[in-house]
């Protein structure tokens, strides 16, 4: 018959990604951790982690065990909760991180990472930030993590723990008429020459899309600007002109198309990261937080990532909902 330790075992498997980290976790053998596994999915009568990688992944039939496993968790901390209460034992603390993320990526990874999980290892708060402010952010103490968008010009600081969430590329989108028209033999005559369509003066994505252009030696004429991604595409569209857009939010339609170089000239990046100071990350809550994200992201492929417009899904009932801190409204996203 299956123990609550094999479950928890399942589940912490499920949190960390890998048998080496949740053997940690448990305070267990690596051995012990495959031996819980396998007795546990001998009495499933079907497999329950499969390799992925260096990691493990649960099986679609291991993911099943485990909602249940975490409905199990949720009931028992209830239980115990209420218990305490009547008897006046305090509750113990979990340990609180704060984390910050620009809005489409709280719509697009965090809201539905932790949607997901019934529970994690840490208590999260969420904040609303910009997507090029994380590291002041966390630098300052307001944060102990952030989702953020990495600067092209950005340098290594060892203070700091960046690691990579998501790599997303721009494409050039306009009409194909336009561009047929368009000078390739010179691509800086060709697309300097291109109505354009810019974020708003002044947001992140201005500023890495015009120091990007320079770079090239383009001077672009705007004749619409937005922080809106999908209304970008339909203002070139309509305006007969060229627009950057991230690829994960490319809306492919016939009007428009779609190329990542023109004539040699390349389209700017962008990366989405999580940063947290080196000396925080320590206790384990960073590397659980970056592959429980990275995943989501992974999974999602850019849903949501773009319109500014879009409705974002409440929080669960259980989970903090976003918090703005007092600051610089968010640019582009």
């Amino acid at each position: 018959m299956a123990s609550l330790q094999q479950i928890k075992t399942l589940l912490s498997v499920q949190t960390h990604g890998g048998i080496h980290a949740a053997a940690r976790e448990l305070h267990l053998s690596p051995s012990a951790v495959s031996q819980q596994l396998k007795c546990l999915g001998s009495e499933c009568g079907f497999p329950l982690v499969e390799q992925e990688g260096r990691g493990v992944r649960l099986t679609e039939g291991g993911e099943g065990v485990a909602r249940i496993g975490w409905q199990m968790a949720e009931l028992w901390e209830q239980t115990i909760g209420k218990e305490r209460e009547r008897s006046g034992s305090p509750k113990p603390k979990r340990h609180v991180v704060r984390l910050g993320a620009f809005p489409s990526a709280l719509q697009g990874c965090v809201l539905p990472a932790i949607g997901r999980r019934q529970r994690l290892p840490f208590d999260l708060e969420l904040f609303e930030t910009s997507p090029s402010e994380g590291r002041d952010l966390v630098q300052a103490g307001t944060l102990d993590a952030a989702v953020s968008v990495q600067g092209f010009d950005a340098r290594e600081d060892p203070r700091f723990r960046v690691s990579s969430l998501r790599r997303d590329p721009f494409v050039l989108a306009a009409p194909p008429s336009l561009l047929a028209m368009a000078d390739r033999s010179s691509p800086a005559r060709g697309l300097a020459g291109l109505p354009w369509v810019l974020p708003q003066v002044g947001s992140d994505c201005d500023r890495l899309i015009t120091m990007h252009v320079a770079r090239h030696g383009i001077a672009v004429r705007p004749v619409g600007r937005t922080d809106d991604w999908g209304l970008a595409q339909e203002m070139a569209v309509a305006l007969r002109a060229a627009v950057y857009v991230p690829s994960s939010v490319a809306d492919h339609r016939p009007e428009l198309t779609h190329v990542e170089h023109f004539g040699g000239v390349p389209a700017p990046v962008r990366e989405v990261v999580l940063t947290a100071k080196a000396t925080a990350t320590a206790n384990g809550w960073f590397s659980v937080l970056h592959r429980l994200l990275r995943r989501t992201y992974d999974r999602n492929a850019g849903a949501g990532a773009g319109a500014a417009r879009a409705p974002r899904p409440p929080p669960r009932p259980h989970r903090p909902a976003p918090r703005t801190p007092p600051r610089t409204p968010p640019g582009m996203h």
